[in-house]
């Protein structure tokens, strides 16, 4: 059964593709490093580190 751990989730890592495509795209277009940058940072945080966040937080107090 999904819960709403499971749907942050989903939704952070569905979020973070988003942040990557739009980082390729900002580099293809030649914008800003600042910007391509960022995107990528953005991307970064919620495809890793958020999930293994909420993973090991709610893993390890599961009861």
């Amino acid at each position: 059964m999904m819960d709403l751990w499971m749907l942050l989730t989903m939704v952070s890592v569905g979020i973070g593709f988003l942040l990557f495509g739009g980082s390729f795209a900002a580099f293809m277009y030649g914008r800003p490093r600042s910007l391509v940058w960022g995107l990528a940072l953005g991307a970064l945080v919620l495809c890793t580190i958020i999930p293994v966040t909420l993973a090991v937080f709610l893993g390890t107090s599961a009861g």
